[in-house]
């Protein structure tokens, strides 16, 4: 009598109307499984059938990468958001444009708070954030250190790697229009995960931040200037800078200059929209454009437009390197790199 009875009990799962044929082993799936399979559906992000992100472990301890680039940017990739609080600290404080590579960073909360804390010192500003379930509501961040000083312009490179509390901030400072993502939309994980008990291929959210605007689990941060690049260009663009190649051999200056002339202020937030692909060339792709970082080249697009609208500066502050105004083209592998 007992399995009759079990069987009973997991046809309660199915809902009406249900033939079983129609649904071959539906009826002797464990409820709790089709509970979760539904609730993965409704609530993207809220729970995972795929393990959550998380920190790689070759980053681990790993300090940013930073580079002098064409348009007198500076650009930082992070790998741990954990080390990196002083050397971001120290490029806001010295530097007026920024370029913050975030792909494939995943942050807990205490370290993206800490970065949050970071960019506010700095003078940019947010929305509130507040916690859900196991995380609690996250301190007021801090008045600008110097409140005279003008805020730098940042931009920060995203893609669907990116991921955990550090979303939620991206997103945050975003909506004041303090910083402007670039890229792919995130991973929709801003929070804290745990496995389901007995299903261990599930994953519940048990802690999240949200935006003033609301939660950004399932969706994640939606760049303000989305580029269309595949998982694949973006990871081939990203490892080379990894295996050695210069960041500005990246880029192209004339592409740069060809974009940057077609963006145009928006009239509703008054900041640059996503620049339109300029037109192929009749003419072979060179090796630095066929191999290079998309996303990378359309910040520095939003970066020149904005100088041209007269948005932030284009000249370098006095007494600073004259050394990127004699460089070559970035086509170059030439560069004055400081990793």
């Amino acid at each position: 009598m007992l399995l009759p009875a079990l069987l009973a009990a997991a046809l309660l799962a199915l809902p009406p109307g249900v033939d079983p044929a129609l649904f071959p082993g539906a009826d002797t799936r464990d409820p709790v499984e089709i509970e979760l399979a539904g609730l993965s559906e409704l609530y993207p992000g809220g729970v995972l059938h795929k393990p959550p992100q998380q920190l790689q472990v070759a980053n681990l301890g790993r300090l940013p990468k930073s580079v002098e680039l064409p348009r007198n940017v500076y650009y930082m990739r992070v790998y741990d958001l954990k080390v990196s609080k002083t050397q971001l600290a120290d490029a806001l404080a010295n530097n007026a444009l920024l370029i913050v590579d975030f792909r494939y960073v995943y942050a807990e909360a205490p370290d993206a708070e800490d970065i949050a804390d970071t960019l506010a010192k700095a003078g940019l500003t947010s929305v509130p954030v507040h916690g859900l379930g196991t995380l609690h509501e996250p301190a007021d961040l801090p008045a600008p250190s110097n409140g005279d000083k003008t805020p730098p312009l940042v931009l920060v490179l995203v893609n669907g790697q990116t991921a955990g509390t550090l979303e939620t901030w991206l997103a945050a400072f975003q909506e004041k229009e303090s910083v402007l993502a670039v890229g792919t939309p995130t991973a929709g994980q801003p929070g804290s995960y745990h496995p389901a008990p007995g299903h261990p291929d599930y994953f519940l959210l048990d802690g999240e931040l949200q935006p003033e605007s609301g939660s950004v689990a399932g969706v994640g941060l939606q760049p303000r200037f989305v580029v269309e690049v595949t998982p694949e260009q973006n990871k081939l663009a990203y490892d080379r800078v990894e295996s050695g190649t210069d960041v500005s051999a990246m880029l192209r200056r004339d592409r740069v200059m060809a974009a940057a002339a077609a963006i145009v202020p928006s009239p509703a937030s008054g900041t640059a929209p996503p620049a339109t692909t300029p037109t192929p060339s009749t003419s072979p792709a060179t090796p630095a454009v066929e191999a290079g970082d998309l996303v990378l080249q359309r910040a520095v697009d939003v970066v020149a437009a904005l100088q041209i609208l007269g948005r932030v500066p284009s000249l370098k502050p006095a007494g600073a390197s004259k050394a990127l105004d004699a460089a070559p083209a970035t086509g170059s592998t030439s560069n004055p790199a400081r990793n």
